[in-house]
């Protein structure tokens, strides 16, 4: 009897441990089922709410005016960079003006310098007070070769891509109009002299990627066409 006993006892711990065995499979199944999905699956599924045409307006929708988070971003994005690249050509601009010690209160300044669109405009007047090519030539002056020596200071340290555009002003009437030299050859020469110098002092040959010769066939706006105003070097400077 004692023999059966002890057999009797030395099988009941297969059977608590196949109880708890099934206990664990059993929590395992249920856990399992609960569980929430992978965070691949999530994502997926804002992309595919997020490009769902809006709702119609009478449900509380703007119509047209629902856009993507992705969208969202990307407009955000784009304004920050355009907002910053306005301060940086500001600054720039800022720099111009004081290396060219260009005073507001002065009247004929030799230069002016704008932000217009996403570009410095800078207007380089060629004034008898203050040329910037000696009379009748592409030949820089003093003044002039400093202030392209400042630009391409500027240009090289920030990578700025230029446009040169020379203009003259018309002739006034009664005077004698050169034949084999006329403005438009001067106007030309004199942008393409500034390409010259430019390169001279360490600018890239694709930082300028364009010179223009008018002539005398853009006038300021509001001046006498003759007026030495229009005698100019506009430099555009872009950054990228």
């Amino acid at each position: 009897m004692a023999k059966k006993k002890d057999e009797h006892h030395g099988g009941a711990w297969k059977v608590a441990y196949a109880d708890f065995v099934t206990a664990m499979m059993a929590l395992f199944i249920v856990l399992w089922i609960i569980a929430p999905e992978p965070n691949d699956n999530k994502i997926v599924y804002e992309d595919e709410v997020s490009d769902a045409p809006p709702p119609p307006p009478d449900q509380g929708g703007q119509g047209g005016d629902a856009k993507t988070i992705g969208e969202k971003n990307l407009d955000k994005n784009g304004e920050l960079a355009a907002k910053k690249k306005k301060m940086d050509l500001q600054f720039i601009a800022d720099e111009i003006i004081k290396l060219l010690k260009i005073e507001e209160s002065e009247a004929y300044q030799p230069a002016d310098v704008k932000l217009v669109n996403d570009t410095i405009k800078v207007s380089l007047y060629d004034r008898v007070r203050k040329p910037f090519f000696k009379s009748n030539s592409s030949e820089l002056t003093e003044w002039g070769d400093f202030v392209l020596k400042s630009l391409a200071t500027i240009a090289v340290k920030n990578d700025m891509r230029l446009l040169l555009d020379g203009h003259t002003a018309k002739i006034g009437r009664g005077a004698p109009v050169p034949q084999d030299y006329t403005p438009w050859e001067l106007s030309a020469d004199r942008a393409a002299a500034a390409r010259r110098r430019l390169l001279s002092l360490d600018l890239r040959k694709e930082q300028v990627i364009r010179i223009t010769g008018y002539a005398d066939s853009r006038p300021l706006e509001g001046l006498d066409p003759t007026f030495e105003h229009n005698q100019r070097l506009t430099v555009h400077m872009g950054i990228q």
